[in-house]
């Protein structure tokens, strides 16, 4: 008798908000690489990225196990997916770093929550599928039977990136057809972790401080893979020079394998003191780097644990550009030094410096984070809806500036750098590309204040100097906020069964 292999369908939601990487629609790599550890034990495994491809829902109601992966602003869409997939007797297990933070909450939606990384867990819950073995054996996983909520162990060792196959792409549905790839841009990584710990980030509590790297010759076997493709590559790492001698082999091996790759990164500004490692960089393919800059207030870099001297920003923008190596600069608004006219500095910064592109976001308290810890402390939250924890709203009360002008500032900001006499200086200079850039990120903010025009309503309904705790006043004030929001989130959503009718 033949016994088919078990099923797992992988689902990555969709994000509810535009965001500037919206046109570059590529899969997070932790998801993929589940469902190929899956697929080498016998699984038959498919992965959607909404952002990529629609999931089929013909699909997902034929498997034995569904994983959802999750980041906070996806968090509610990825429990509407749950929910109604439970309805089928489906199991779902959930991942990612907002459900990490916040398993019980991942709980109230699904079966199962994986908290960290997700390797070592999913081949132990595979085992369970297939022998029936105890959940208890399944490290970081969080459940819940007869009434109590359980939550294993973590992994007792980190990851070894080196013995982890190479993601595969092909079981992204919609990602490569034909045997190319649909979107401009493949995604590998190189190392895992970091170094740092911003006040703001929660990678360290999510990966751990130890940079953890792969194999350079890996790296490279796996970039000539796609050798005959036409994309160019993102080395998605938090901070791909965190070890300059590992980046370094791995430019040295891309050269001599005659690899013809365009790719970029993102690095510290650091890095930029080595000119040579530089140098290399763009020998060896890259053309973009990103860099968080965050900041040209010295008291907000100090406050994020980034200390960083203004001037060097300056000095190493003009380092990669001389280089041949444009830079996409990163910057946060909304830190409690943070006044109007600091904000006005860091935009007069990314403009005059030799900055290409450029990303003006709200400082956000994402579960994991000190920030968030600090925040709800001191009562300074007013919005919990985690769809508008993106970056790209406001959620909590700044000292020294009202939620509603941080907004007005970080939209104008957007407007004002993409504006159309630098967008058409481009032009008169033929360089198309960016020409093209500039269009999309004007297109591109005027979508977000379309599709956010009832959250833009509900700032109007705060106090307007912003300086507020949870009073009275505003608890009774807040079912409005709420309701503003809530009519954004059904417009943004829609119904689950609308959007999918073949489900």
């Amino acid at each position: 008798m033949n016994i088919r292999p078990l099923r797992a369908v992988f689902l990555e939601p969709k994000p509810p908000n535009p965001h500037i990487y919206s046109r570059y629609a590529f899969p997070r790599l932790g998801t993929v690489l589940l469902a190929t550890l899956l697929r080498d034990r016998g699984w038959e495994v498919q992965v959607f990225v909404e952002e990529v491809d629609d999931i089929s829902f013909d699909k997902v109601l034929r498997a034995d196990l569904v994983g959802i992966s999750t980041t906070t602003s996806t968090a509610p869409r990825a429990y509407a997916l749950s929910r109604e997939i439970r309805k089928s007797g489906i199991p779902v297990v959930l991942g990612g770093p907002h459900v990490t933070f916040l398993p019980e909450e991942g709980l109230e939606h699904a079966d199962m929550v994986i908290r960290g990384e997700g390797e070592d867990p999913i081949l132990e819950l595979a085992r369970h599928f297939e022998r029936g073995d105890d959940l208890a054996d399944v490290p970081g996983l969080s459940w819940r039977t007869e009434g109590r909520t359980i939550h294993n162990s973590l992994p007792e060792k980190l990851v070894d990136l080196d013995v982890m196959p190479a993601p595969d792409l092909s079981l992204v549905h919609g990602y490569i057809r034909g045997g190319s790839v649909t979107s401009r841009t493949i995604p590998i990584q190189t190392t895992r972790g970091c170094p740092h710990d911003c006040d703001f980030c929660s990678v360290t509590e999510m990966f751990g401080r130890r940079l953890r790297k792969r194999s350079p010759e890996i790296v490279i076997k796996e970039l000539s893979a796609y050798r005959n493709q036409s994309a160019s590559f993102f080395f998605c790492d938090d901070n791909f020079t965190a070890d300059r001698n590992h980046a370094r082999e791995i430019c040295r091996l891309i050269i001599e394998s005659g690899l013809d790759i365009v790719w970029s990164t993102q690095v510290r500004l650091e890095v930029a003191r080595d000119r040579d490692m530089v140098d290399l960089m763009y020998r060896a393919g890259c053309r973009t780097v990103c860099i968080g800059y965050e900041s040209v207030n010295p008291k907000a870099l100090a406050e994020s644990g980034k200390y960083q001297p203004v001037d060097e920003m300056y000095s190493s923008a003009g380092t990669f550009r001389r280089a041949g190596i444009e830079i996409h600069g990163m910057f946060i608004f909304g830190f409690d030094s943070d006044e109007p006219h600091n904000l006005e500095a860091t935009l007069r910064f990314a403009k005059r410096a030799p900055v290409t592109t450029a990303q003006f976001l709200i400082l956000t308290p994402f579960p994991g984070t000190e920030l968030l810890r600090r925040l709800t402390d001191e009562d300074r939250i007013f919005l919990s809806d985690w769809s508008l924890y993106d970056g790209h709203h406001v959620v909590f009360t700044p000292r020294h500036i009202s939620p509603r002008k941080l907004q007005r500032k970080q939209v104008r900001s957007h407007w004002r750098f993409y504006s159309w006499p630098r967008s058409l200086a481009y032009l008169v200079k033929l360089k198309f590309k960016h020409t093209a850039i500039y269009l999309y990120a004007r297109r591109a903010n005027k979508n977000w204040k379309r599709q956010n025009r009832f959250y833009l309503r509900a700032l109007k309904l705060l106090p307007k100097n912003g300086f507020f705790t949870f009073s009275a006043d505003l608890k009774q004030m807040f079912p409005d906020i709420r309701q503003a929001i809530e009519m954004s989130r059904k417009r943004l959503y829609g119904e689950l069964k609308e959007r999918n009718s073949d489900a």
